[in-house]
């Protein structure tokens, strides 16, 4: 008992330093909202990542601006999605240390297979077959954030543009721009 104690307590550090939290997250929607343009990460809040729509990293830093080459010199290892993950889209980022970003699948029938269904416990909606009236595959939430769009009970030619962004905090928001997270 005194040996697994004695284990535990140096293993410890090495534990926590590799788990990554969410500080704050961004996520960039695409001009018709079909898709995300960029998800920027705040890890810690000291490392900035910045993931393209595709699911790669675009863009690793520290609060301090300065760029970092190669994210696992910090610590947390990097995966992507391959050929061993047989029902996901190869190539695209699926984890950062214990950060996981989950896509859907073939078993997810009613979405777009490849479109972001999570990053962590980030949870992600699309419109599907049973919203009848809204643009089908367009993002519907992130999170709490809420995003409406023109449908077909609008007057006007606007179906599919983003009418309302409902819910966003310091700590997760959705927005047509990047913010910047540096102070």
């Amino acid at each position: 008992m005194r040996r697994f104690l004695l284990v535990l307590i140096f293993l410890f550090p090495f534990l926590i330093s590799n788990a990554q939290k969410i500080t704050a997250a961004n996520f960039v929607l695409s001009k018709q909202g079909k898709g995300f343009r960029t998800i920027q990460l705040l890890l810690d809040d000291k490392i900035e990542i910045v993931i393209t729509g595709a699911g790669r990293i675009k863009y690793i830093g520290t609060t301090d601006g300065y760029p970092i080459e190669n994210l696992d010199q910090m610590g947390p290892r990097v995966e992507y999605y391959t050929d061993f993950d047989i029902h996901d889209v190869k190539g695209k980022l699926k984890s950062i240390g214990n950060l996981v970003f989950k896509y859907n699948n073939t078993f997810d029938i009613h979405d777009v297979k490849g479109t972001l269904k999570s990053v962590g416990d980030i949870n992600i909606t699309y419109y599907n077959t049973f919203d009848i009236h809204d643009p089908q595959g367009h993002v519907k939430s992130v999170g709490n954030v809420q995003v409406k769009y023109y449908n077909k009970f609008d007057i006007n030619d606007r179906f599919g543009e983003i009418k309302s962004i409902t819910g966003n905090t310091d700590e997760l928001s959705v927005t047509t721009r990047p913010i910047l997270f540096r102070q």
